[in-house]
C-alpha cells in the first residue's frame, strides 16, 4: 500500500463524503460545478476503507484500523488525531493554533531559519546594504510601503497571459526575461535581496518571489519574518512614495532543478510526499480558484499554507514546521512535492519546508491550474470533514 493512502485512511481518519475509495478521474470526465456532499453510513465507510485498501494492494488492511484515532509513524513517535470541521474562511484568523506537542529542537535548526529568513532588527541594521522588494499588489504598495522598496509581485515575474488550464500558467518566467526584469529593479546578484509581504492578508507571496529567486541561483535572497506588520510595529517608516530605481546591470541566473517539479515530473513521481497547501475547502473537492475541476492530486496530503504562520504573522520555527508536518508521515530526508493552484502558496510552502530540513522539497509551479488543465488523473472525492494531529 502507498504510504499517502495508508496514512489518508488510518491515521488521518479523513471522513470521505460518500466514499473512502479514491475515486481517479481525469478533469475532463468531471463537471466542473462544485459537487454536493453526500451522506456516509459508518458502514459505507467501514466497507469502503477496504475497498481502499484492496485497490491499493493491502486487502488485509481492516476497517477497525481505519477508524483508529491514532497510530505510529516512522516506527517513532505515536500521534493522536481529531477529527475538524472544514474551515469555511481563508482569512487569517482561522490558523491553527501553533503547535505545542511534537515540537523538537535539532542541530542547525537556527541556522537553517537565518539562511532563508531576516528579522526586522537585521533589515533595520544593514538598511542602506540591501534591495527590499515588496510582494504585496501594486494598490498596497501605493498606500504606503517601506521607504526604499520596489515593487514586484508574483504576476510581473510570472507568465499569466495564457487560459489558467493551458498547464502553463503562473510558470515562472525564463532566466534572461527574469534577469532584464530583476535588472530594472535594482538586482544584479550582487546586493542582498529582502522581501516582505503582509503575511496573514497574503497568498505567500513574498514566499514565491523567494522561492523564484533561489531556484535561479540567487540565494543572497530573504524573507523578512512578520513582513510589514512586524516592521511597522518595531517603530519602523513607512511612505507612499514610490522609490526611484537605479537599474543596474543583468544578473547571472542559472536553474537549480532541485526546487524544481513540473507536471511531468509529478506524473513520474506519484508515490513521493505530496503536500497539498490550498485551503481547506478546496482541498476538500468543495470548491477551487479557476481550476478546470475540483479535486486534488491522488495521493496527496493537506497543510493549509497559513499554518506554517503564528497569529502575528511571523514564521513557524523549524521545529514549529516539522510538528506540522511529520505527523502526515513525511519525514525530512524523503522528497516532498508541494502544490496549490499556480505555485504561489506552494512557493512559499516549500521555502518553508526547507527551512524545516526538508531539503529535497519541490514547488510544483504550475500547480493544480496545470494539473486538472491537462487532464492528469485526480482525486475528486468530497471530504466533509478533516483530521488535525492534536498539538
Amino acid at each position: 500500500m502507498k504510504k499517502a493512502d495508508l496514512i489518508n485512511r488510518k491515521l488521518l481518519g479523513l471522513v470521505l463524503a460518500g466514499s473512502l475509495a479514491l475515486s481517479l478521474t481525469a478533469c475532463a470526465t468531471v463537471e466542473v460545478s462544485q459537487p454536493a456532499p453526500a451522506q456516509a453510513t459508518a458502514d459505507a465507510a467501514d466497507n469502503n476503507a477496504a475497498a481502499a485498501a484492496a485497490a491499493a494492494g493491502n486487502a488485509a488492511a481492516a476497517s477497525d484500523e481505519a477508524a483508529a484515532d491514532s497510530e505510529k509513524t516512522d516506527g517513532a513517535t505515536e500521534y493522536t488525531f481529531t477529527t475538524r470541521e472544514i474551515r469555511k474562511s481563508n482569512a487569517g484568523d482561522a490558523i491553527l493554533p501553533t503547535p505545542t506537542e511534537y515540537v523538537t529542537e535539532r542541530d542547525g535548526d537556527q541556522e537553517r531559519f537565518d539562511s532563508f529568513v531576516w528579522s526586522v532588527d537585521k533589515l533595520k541594521d544593514n538598511f542602506d546594504d540591501v534591495v527590499i522588494i515588496d510582494a504585496r499588489a501594486e494598490d498596497a504598495y501605493n498606500d504606503e510601503h517601506i521607504p526604499g522598496a520596489v515593487n514586484a509581485t508574483w504576476q510581473s515575474w510570472s507568465n499569466v497571459d495564457v487560459p489558467q488550464d493551458s498547464g502553463e500558467w503562473s510558470l515562472l518566467d525564463d532566466p534572461d526575461v527574469l534577469a532584464e526584469k530583476l535588472a530594472a529593479l535594482g538586482i544584479d546578484g550582487t546586493k542582498t535581496v529582502v522581501i516582505y509581504n503582509d503575511p496573514l492578508n497574503g497568498w505567500g507571496e513574498e514566499g514565491r518571489q523567494l522561492w523564484s529567486l533561489r531556484y535561479y541561483g540567487l540565494d543572497n535572497s530573504y524573507i523578512l519574518n512578520g513582513g510589514i506588520p512586524a516592521w511597522k510595529a518595531a517603530g519602523g517608516e513607512v511612505t507612499d512614495e514610490k522609490t526611484e530605481i537605479t537599474p543596474t546591470d543583468k544578473p547571472s541566473l542559472k536553474k537549480n532543478d532541485e526546487f524544481f517539479a513540473s507536471t511531468e515530473y509529478l506524473a513520474s513521481h506519484l508515490d513521493d510526499n505530496i503536500l497539498d497547501v490550498r485551503d481547506d475547502q478546496e482541498y476538500s473537492a468543495l470548491t477551487n480558484s479557476g481550476e478546470k475541476c475540483n479535486g486534488r492530486v491522488p495521493g496527496s496530503l493537506h497543510v493549509w499554507y497559513k499554518d506554517f504562520y503564528h497569529d502575528d504573522g511571523t514564521l513557524f520555527t523549524p521545529a514549529e514546521i516539522r510538528a506540522r508536518v511529520e505527523p502526515l508521515g513525511y519525514s525530512t530526508d524523503e522528497p516532498i512535492i508541494a502544490y496549490c493552484t499556480g505555485g504561489i502558496r506552494s512557493g512559499f510552502s516549500t521555502i518553508v519546508l526547507r527551512i524545516a530540513g526538508y531539503d529535497q522539497a519541490r514547488n510544483y509551479d504550475a500547480s493544480f491550474s496545470g494539473w486538472a488543465g491537462t487532464d492528469q488523473n485526480l482525486d475528486d472525492q468530497v471530504y466533509s470533514d478533516l483530521s488535525v494531529v492534536n498539538n
